[in-house]
């Protein structure tokens, strides 16, 4: 990748990872509850989930890449109306309190468990990596898969370390941080507009 591509990449996988959403609430949540100890093994269940949909992006997409035109423009026509839909949705969504307090008792094991299938079982990931992670390949560079397997890698990781602290914080301001109105109108604002671009920019892709 260019340097404005890998600047371009990083910047929207961290308002991704920063979007308040199911596995941010889960670890805050846990952090809240059970602990920091319980609010990062909940992250790190999410991250090992985010690499299972890396994974399957990386052969799905390679596989419909190497197909066909028409393959390459689905995906394409279908990953930019998806991501403009999540951005115009994020833009209108108006934010409430994030954080639940209702959760029974779990062990570690069974916290990274559930973290990893909260996300595993989330369809909305899986359509997110395969719309996003091919703007940023280079088949010049060799394995299309393997690019895409470390992208979705990187975004995995940017969510655990995310995730992993505000559940060690949330207790404390990262639980402030998170019901302040102000900050997740802000966060959607900015996540929706970046989503919304994202889909403009695939949708004017064209095939190398």
């Amino acid at each position: 990748m260019e340097f404005a591509q890998i600047g371009m990449f990083l910047a929207a996988t961290l308002v991704l990872n920063l979007t308040p959403g199911p596995d941010m609430i889960f670890a805050a949540a846990n952090g809240v509850q059970r602990g920091s100890g319980a609010g990062v093994i909940s992250a790190l269940g999410i991250g090992c989930g985010a690499l299972f949909h890396a994974a399957l992006a990386a052969v799905g997409v390679s596989a419909l890449i190497a197909a066909s035109d028409i393959a390459f423009d689905v995906l394409r026509v279908g990953g930019a109306l998806y991501l403009m839909w999540i951005g115009v949705k994020t833009l209108l969504q108006a934010r409430g309190p994030l954080l639940q307090n209702t959760m029974p008792d779990f062990s570690y094991g069974q916290l990274f468990f559930r973290g990893l299938m909260t996300n595993i079982l989330n369809p909305k990931v899986a359509l997110f990596f395969i719309a996003l992670l091919p703007q940023f390949v280079n088949p010049a560079a060799g394995n299309i898969g393997l690019q895409i397997f470390l992208l979705g890698g990187i975004v995995g990781l940017s969510g655990t370390l995310i995730n992993g602290f505000v559940g060690m914080f949330a207790g404390g301001a990262g639980r402030v941080l998170l019901q302040s109105p102000g900050t997740s109108k802000w966060i959607a604002r900015v996540s929706g507009g970046l989503f919304v671009g994202l889909g403009i920019r695939l949708f004017l892709l064209e095939r190398n």
